[in-house]
């Protein structure tokens, strides 16, 4: 929801605050900077003292400071909000991989992991409508969406077990973990490249659609719902897909779809051809998203799984903060390169992938 419920109204936010779509796309993306630098705290803490107490924290967090957007005028200030927003998702998202990670194994943990993913992007179906509902009548109301996190913070101090305490290992130098399990850097440099593109779909696909006379925020929200729905059906089976790919393999066929989503289009010239390739974009993201997760937090100890998740984190948020750095040069010389682009950096990385498997 952080950002996802902005996207519809996002034109309507840049024309009321009077900036540029690079601008108006740090709107969506600031907090996922903030993620990143505060994340690997997050995870300290976390290994310290366990994961209810952050997750209650961000929750509060994430429902005061995004919700501030509702009476905010001020671009820069809205920018701040953004940035507490990103503290308080980094509490949230990180513990919560963490009791996942730490209260189930095997196909279980699988299972539960796809769900949550699901969970995540039906959500992305809901709060996209939302926001393109409430933007019709301002571009403030979608940010007091984002109050439910304080109710939600009560009832998580109430209904989430505390594990910490049985769960705990002896730990040790963080450094040794990498120097003896080098493919985390390849998974984390690959939630890099999965959030810098998912983030350029939400940035810059409804300005493409503006171009084509797709303008109306509803209509616009319902490209962000298909591409939701299709990622939030494909997570619920992932403890399936899981049971029969290996995470490489996993890694290959959501390549090849991305491929083909994004030369779709930058090649679209009709609204349902768009959808049928966000579509696609969905399903690859319901594979990935969860697959990264519970890849990163088996590869560790028990001990170590607040930081290691942390960090993935941070990958992920600096490539959805630094999307509309990356593609916003591209943009300017029109808004299809972007998602040519997208589609290229797929092709060669899933060439790549099968040159390797073949080794």
């Amino acid at each position: 929801m952080a950002g996802s419920i902005l996207a519809p109204v996002l034109n309507l936010i840049r024309e009321g605050l009077g900036v540029g779509t690079a601008s108006a796309g740090l709107i969506i993306t600031t907090h996922a900077l903030f993620v990143a630098l505060f994340s690997p705290l997050i995870g300290s803490i976390i290994d310290k003292i366990g994961a209810k107490k952050p997750f209650i924290f961000g929750l509060a967090l994430y429902g005061a400071a995004g919700g501030s957007g509702l009476f905010i005028t001020s671009y820069w200030v809205l920018i701040i909000s953004r940035a507490l927003l990103g503290i308080g998702v980094a509490a949230v998202l990180n513990s919560i991989t963490v009791m996942i990670l730490n209260l189930y194994t095997g196909k279980e943990r699988n299972k539960i992991m796809g769900r949550r993913g699901s969970a995540n992007t039906f959500g992305g179906i809901i709060w996209p409508l939302i926001g393109g509902i409430l933007g019709g009548f301002s571009w403030h109301l979608p940010f007091a969406v984002y109050f439910v996190g304080i109710p939600l913070g009560f009832c998580a101090l109430i209904t989430v077990p505390e594990i910490h305490r049985e769960l705990k290992e002896s730990s040790g130098p963080v450094l040794k973990v990498f120097r003896e399990n080098p493919i985390l850097f390849v998974i984390y440099s690959l939630f890099f490249l999965v959030m810098a593109l998912v983030t350029s779909i939400v940035v810059f696909l409804p300005p493409l659609l503006g171009e084509m006379s797709i303008s109306n925020p509803v209509y616009i929200s319902l490209f962000i719902i298909i591409m939701s729905f299709s990622a939030g059906v494909t997570s619920f089976m992932y403890g399936r897909i899981k049971s029969k790919l290996s995470y490489r393999m996993i890694v290959l066929i959501v390549l090849a779809l991305w491929t083909v989503a994004f030369t779709t289009i930058s090649q679209g010239s009709s609204g349902l051809v768009i959808a049928a390739a966000v579509a696609l974009f969905g399903i690859g993201g319901g594979m990935i998203s969860p697959a990264v997760m519970v890849w990163a937090g088996e590869t560790v100890a028990i001990s170590f799984r607040g930081r290691i998740v942390s960090y993935l984190a941070t990958f992920g948020y600096i490539g959805q903060f630094m999307s509309p750095v990356i593609f916003g040069p591209v943009a300017v010389q029109g808004l299809t390169g972007v998602f040519l682009a997208g589609g290229g950096v797929c092709a060669v990385l899933l060439v790549l992938g099968l040159i390797s498997m073949r080794r």
